[in-house]
């Protein structure tokens, strides 16, 4: 029990002191920046920038606080093991039995988190201009989660538990064709069936700018089905573009909130930026190395799930040695072996970040050989980051572990090398 708790505390000080690191470094360089940019920066802003950091910083403190706090009832009140007992006398399948236990972590975790989206949403960013969210649509989007976690939850979590009690120590190796599967299937219906949930997907309106895009398409051999416009302005003034699907489901998808806020040119160079992801395959091998990861997640679970240690540890042995890791039992093991592994998640960030900033640096070059306008992405990229007050300056170390995209700074560089190199 004490390992587990261990690993909690050294992840919740890892992630706080990255946080408070990364807002000290904001405050100190916004109050000097580096010359070239505070000309080219509007500098007005940046108490603002600050003030949106530091609030966000606060409830998302508040919201690892509330976490650990609840994962920390949870291990310790014996919630768990008693849960396994009762599900296991109920007269239903082990699979059933081990769904109910599933269930509890997911209800607890959502439950926690409701008070920290409402207050993102109905609080901080509503306070700075950005949330435009209604209460009803709130309430619809947490009633439609909810249904598709159900749905897909009992799917997934009931096919993983009836491998586990058909095959015993086997089960990993079809488990990872399911999720493989499973994570391809989504990957194709999304932009269909999933994500019109949600948003309109519409056609675009103006039809310049949709054969202008397509245009860009043709050019770098491109198949996309069709160029849409999302009402993201339902719920957030922030601006995005992304091609999503796979076959016959690949789209371009435009926030129409991108669309009020850019020129076009800056909206073809963003959108060359999304067609380099899929020329130099950036998408297909992060799937791939997805499912290679996952297949070793799901192996090294396979081989914990049979020690008793994990089960003595939450207050389970009674229940593992009666039942064996199957139906209830395996869903507390699998619970436990999930806060184990989240530290290698942790140590694993650096890689993946590192993997996924290369590929922006890529496709941000392969847009300026698409599309001739060497300034228009550098400005369509300074424009959405001012307009959403994101963090100019982040600390090398949090950018390290935590960003999936370069710094703007670093960014606009490796844009104006690229672009010297082609001219």
């Amino acid at each position: 029990m004490w390992i587990l708790i261990a690993l909690l505390l050294v992840q919740f000080a890892i992630s706080t002191a990255l946080s408070a690191l990364n807002l000290r470094h904001l405050r100190q360089t916004a109050a000097a920046p580096p010359q070239e940019w505070a000309a080219r920066l509007d500098t007005s802003q940046f108490p603002r920038v600050i003030a949106y950091a530091e609030a966000r910083a606060r409830l998302g403190h508040l919201a690892r606080v509330g976490g650990l706090v609840v994962t920390l009832v949870i291990l310790l009140s014996g919630l768990f093991p008693a849960l396994a007992r009762w599900a296991a006398s109920l007269p239903i399948g082990v699979v059933w039995q081990g769904l109910i236990v599933l269930a509890l972590p997911a209800a607890i975790s959502y439950l926690a988190e409701v008070p920290w989206d409402l207050l993102s949403q109905f609080g901080v960013e509503k306070r700075f201009g950005f949330s435009t969210i209604t209460c009803r649509t709130w309430l619809l989007d947490q009633l439609k989660s909810l249904l598709l976690l159900l749905v897909l939850g009992t799917l997934l979590g009931g096919g993983l538990l009836a491998l586990i009690g058909w095959l015993g120590r086997a089960w990993w190796l079809p488990a990872w064709v399911l999720f493989s599967l499973f994570q391809l299937l989504m990957t194709i219906i999304a932009p269909v069936l999933i994500l019109p949930l949600f948003n309109k997907f519409e056609p675009l309106e103006d039809e310049k700018l949709r054969d202008q895009i397509l245009g860009l398409a043709r050019r770098a051999g491109f198949p996309v089905r069709g160029v849409f416009q999302v009402d993201a302005s339902l719920r957030s003034t922030h601006s995005n573009a992304y091609f999503i699907g796979l076959g016959k489901t690949r789209r371009i998808a435009l926030f129409d909130t991108l669309i009020e806020q850019h020129s076009q040119e800056e909206i073809l160079a963003v959108m060359a930026h999304e067609i380099g992801h899929w020329v130099k395959k950036h998408i297909l091998k992060r799937i791939a190395a997805t499912i290679v990861l996952s297949g070793l997640g799901i192996a090294l679970t396979a081989l914990l799930l049979d020690v008793p240690w994990l089960y003595r540890a939450i207050g389970a042995a009674d229940s593992f040695a009666s039942l064996g890791a199957v139906g209830p039992v395996a869903a507390v093991g699998l619970y436990v072996i999930g806060i184990l592994l989240s530290p290698v998640g942790l140590l694993l960030s650096p890689i993946s970040s590192w993997f996924s900033r290369r590929d922006e640096y890529q496709a941000d070059a392969y847009s300026l050989e698409l599309y001739d306008h060497p300034t228009a992405l550098e400005e369509g990229l300074v424009k959405m980051t001012e307009k959403n007050l994101a963090n100019l300056f982040p600390h090398p170390l949090v950018v390290v572990f935590r960003y999936s995209h370069p710094p703007l700074l670093d960014r606009v560089a490796a844009i104006r090398k690229a672009a010297q190199l082609d001219s």
